[in-house]
C-alpha cells in the first residue's frame, strides 16, 4: 500500500476513500482511530489514505482533480469568536448577584 492522500480528519479521509472505492479502486484509511490520542500524538498527518500501488496513478489522478476542485479558504468568511461585547453583560449579572445576595442577607 502507498499514501495517497493525508486528511485533517476521518470525514476528509472518508470523502477520499469513496471518491476511490467508486472508481473500483482498492483504498483503505490508516490512523483513523488514532485522533483520540492527538494530545500526545502529533496532529497532523496521522489520518491517511492509502491505494494499491498498482492503482496508485489512477487514484493520484482522481485525488488532483478533487484537491483542485476544492474552494479555497475565505477569510472574510470565517467565524469570529464573541470578543468583549458579550464581557460586559456578563459583569453586570455578576456585579447585579453580588448586590442582591448582600441586601437578602442583611
Amino acid at each position: 500500500m502507498k499514501l495517497i492522500y493525508e486528511a485533517a480528519n476521518s470525514i476528509e479521509a472518508h470523502l477520499i476513500l469513496n471518491l476511490l472505492e467508486q472508481s473500483h479502486l482498492s483504498a483503505r484509511i490508516d490512523g483513523e482511530y488514532l485522533q483520540g490520542g492527538v494530545g500526545d500524538l502529533q496532529a497532523i498527518g496521522i489520518v491517511r489514505v492509502m491505494v494499491d500501488e498498482a492503482d496508485y496513478d489512477a487514484a493520484k489522478e482522481i485525488v488532483d482533480h478533487w484537491d483542485a476542485s476544492q474552494p479555497e479558504p475565505d477569510a472574510t468568511n470565517q467565524i469570529s469568536a464573541p470578543g468583549y461585547p458579550l464581557l460586559l453583560p456578563g459583569v453586570i449579572g455578576f456585579v447585579l448577584g453580588v448586590i442582591v445576595t448582600l441586601l437578602l442577607i442583611a
